[in-house]
């Protein structure tokens, strides 16, 4: 009995060249989640996972399939609606009358290299959320809140949108949004959406209309503390130091012209320590690359060297 505890929800996959259909299924079947794809069943799947955490397979999954993963929350007023939108959605269809609002930065994690150490893949379903609008409020501006404090998504008919009387109280994603929706007497389905690289950007495509740019400052910053504060206790020092120097840098950037801006970037570009934490972000990503890929990457690398110094 204890084993089987211990292992619930973990995944283990030893895929060579299956299809992808099979591996999400059996990724399903073990995580205790629903995945969906508008990417063809068939496409191979080459990976090795063992009794991992579904966000830490998915990951690894979205890296071998060169895709990206979220949690989105399919919301509508009926069961018909919400069926009809699924399902045109993950045949790759964007309904026109559906709004997305995601802020995902990837890796179920708000993007910022924290520590020198790979960045953790956190599940998505535990990242608190709590509201800030007072009820009553259109249950979008709940959305909308919820998408920039987690990186939950949610898409939604644009023209639904009723007003929620009474505010959830705070919790992790997945306890609050059921919640909020069952005040506004809608339905939703909770999903885990693997779509190719680059896809997803439909009508209120990531980030909403106005992309990452109206990301409410003070709601980015919470995110990041939230995912501080679940990192292990060693960690959480060297975190806190760059994320508040990270802070420092944006702050020191308001009063600034267009050219102080650039000149600030630029600077910040040439800086060693920058450079190496955007190689850790890389060289984190890399490491999930299945041997074909690294192979792949390493003769290209060659190529681009023979190229420029005109040996080929």
């Amino acid at each position: 009995m204890y084993h089987i505890w211990a292992n619930w929800g973990l995944v283990t996959i030893h895929a060579n060249q299956m299809p992808l259909g099979k591996v999400v299924a059996s990724m399903e079947r073990q995580g205790h989640v629903r995945i969906e794809t508008d990417m063809p069943g068939t496409v191979a799947v080459t990976m090795d996972v063992d009794k991992v955490p579904v966000a830490y397979a998915l990951e690894k999954l979205s890296v071998v399939t060169n895709s990206r993963w979220r949690l989105l929350y399919f919301v509508a007023g009926d069961k018909a609606t919400l069926k009809t939108g699924e399902n045109a959605w993950f045949a790759g269809n964007r309904p026109a009358d559906w709004t997305m609002i995601s802020f995902a930065f990837g890796g179920g994690g708000a993007g910022i290299q924290l520590t020198d150490d790979d960045p953790p893949v956190f599940d998505p379903r535990q990242d608190t959320y709590t509201p800030k609008a007072a009820a009553p409020q259109p249950i979008q501006t709940f959305f909308s809140e919820a998408a920039q404090l987690t990186n939950a998504g949610f898409a939604f008919p644009s023209a639904w949108n009723p007003t929620v009387n009474s505010t959830p109280p705070a919790g992790y994603v997945e306890k609050v949004v059921p919640k909020l929706v069952s005040k506004a007497n809608g339905k939703e389905d909770m999903v885990f959406f693997l779509s190719e690289n680059g896809g997803g950007r439909g009508p209120g495509g990531p980030g909403g209309p106005g992309g990452f740019a109206d990301m409410n400052p003070d709601y980015l910053a919470q995110r990041v503390q939230d995912e501080i504060n679940r990192l292990p206790p060693e960690e959480k020092t060297e975190a806190q130091n760059n994320f508040d120097a990270e802070m420092a840098f944006r702050k020191s950037l308001a009063n600034m012209t267009d050219e102080q801006r650039r000149d600030a970037f630029m600077q910040r570009m040439q800086d060693p320590a920058f450079q190496q934490a955007m190689m850790n972000r890389q060289d984190s990503r890399e490491n999930m690359m299945n041997h074909d890929q690294k192979m792949q990457r390493f003769q290209n690398y060659v190529n681009r060297k023979l190229s420029i110094t005109g040996k080929m």
